[in-house]
């Protein structure tokens, strides 16, 4: 037998389960209902509660309560599920001849060895064990079985012990055959059922990656098209235009080191898209691109300040987030105040890292949510946990990035 028809897990319960257990316990139902079952105690009791039938008709509404819950409680508790099967048993213990063997017990373990081989197979066919060992000591100790519809089982005129010991052998043998069967088609099912999904999930995933793939293709023929022409127009204009300024030539000149540096940024862009090809795939940048960064700014004309260690180790998405936040900070600096200087500062801790850029602005934005940039430094930052505050202190423009540093004392 396969060793995984028998490991037990938690996994939630199939709908196959479900309607298992329904059917088992109207089975249980019918048998407790309308067998004709009275234990020694319900004489006794009526001599003292009332009359024997009303007694016994409140013990039939206990047992047809109770009995019929056993299949349900199996699925979470097995063991107090057989206890409850078994309950009709501890009269019948005390004094089998009063209180015979109610069929019931027999039909309520196999009905919670049916659910309970969901989750505890091997509970389950414990369950199938002990309603053979009451089956057993049935046919050893003699006497009659109470069965649904008032009826009952003689042993003497059932084909003799033997042949009912076979009989209820085969009967519960088949039984197992059916529970373990039932368990395994629904495993499969279950198994079906998460390939699909897992089916659908990499169809979908496979979509985002093709999606990447074509964005990736359009930035590359679009953007690195139009940067490369500026790069080779700045780099080959002191030769089409030889009139031009020594200052001129310098301009020229950081314009197309700057586009060289776009287009290396660029590719690594197209590598994390997942761009196809021998495209170069430049190491992302960290925090401690950031030196090199404010160096080029200054070499614009701004003026820029870099306070803090930024060759503090952090986690590579930090750094990154960090770079890209200093970089968007900066270029909105050159963009809206072009003469006015800018202070970054950089401050680490073991869990997290903080940076911050600000410049003096003539006229306070009011507008401090709108723009790609601000957008997607937000997105970038809250995606690891962070937080981003844009705000206008005075007559200073501030962005300030918290964020988690991604290594190991990261709580």
């Amino acid at each position: 037998m396969p060793n995984d028809l028998l490991t037990p897990h938690d996994r939630p319960v199939p709908a196959s389960y479900r309607v298992a257990a329904i059917t088992a316990s109207l089975v249980v139902f019918v048998c407790f209902a309308t067998a004709a079952w009275y234990p020694w105690f319900v004489e006794q009791m009526s001599w003292s509660v009332g009359p024997s039938d009303v007694v016994a008709g409140f013990l039939v509404l206990i047992l047809v309560v109770l009995m019929p819950s056993a299949p349900w409680l199996a699925f979470r508790w097995p063991a107090f599920a057989i206890a409850v099967a078994c309950l009709p048993l501890v009269p019948t213990v005390l004094s089998p001849w009063t209180a015979p063997l109610h069929f019931g017990v027999l039909a309520t373990l196999g009905a919670v060895a049916l659910t309970t081989s969901w989750r505890r197979p091997r509970i389950a066919v414990g369950a199938i064990a002990l309603a053979m060992l009451v089956v057993l000591v049935w046919v050893v100790t003699g006497g009659d079985m109470e069965a649904p519809f008032g009826s009952h089982i003689d042993l003497e005129y059932g084909g003799g012990p033997l042949s009912v010991a076979i009989a209820y052998g085969i009967g519960f043998g088949l039984l197992l055959a059916f529970v373990l069967w039932f368990r395994s088609t629904a495993m499969r099912e279950e198994h079906r059922v998460r390939l699909v999904a897992h089916e659908s999930a990499v169809s979908e995933q496979g979509a985002v990656v093709a999606e990447r793939a074509r964005l990736a293709r359009d930035l590359h023929d679009v953007v690195a098209h139009h940067v490369s022409l500026i790069a080779v127009r700045a780099e080959t204009a002191p030769y089409t235009e030889p009139d031009l300024e020594p200052a001129g030539r310098r301009v020229l000149a950081e314009v197309a080191a700057e586009a060289r540096l776009a287009l290396d940024e660029l590719r690594g862009v197209l590598g994390i898209l997942g761009r196809a090809g021998d495209a170069e795939r430049a190491p992302q940048p960290t925090l401690a691109d950031v030196a090199a960064l404010v160096e080029r700014t200054r070499r614009s004309g701004q003026e820029v300040r870099l306070a803090g260690d930024v060759q503090a180790p952090v986690g590579a998405a930090a750094g990154y987030a960090a770079y890209r936040v200093v970089q968007e900070a900066l270029t909105n600096a050159r963009k809206h105040a072009p003469a006015a200087p800018v202070e970054v500062t950089v401050s680490t801790t073991p869990r997290l890292l903080e940076v911050a850029v600000a410049n003096p602005v003539a006229t306070p934005p009011t507008d401090l949510g709108g723009g790609r940039g601000l957008a997607g430094m937000r997105e970038r930052v809250e995606a690891l946990g962070g937080r981003l505050r844009v705000q206008a202190a005075g007559e200073r423009f501030v962005v300030e990035a918290t964020i988690p540093t991604g290594g190991p004392d990261v709580g």
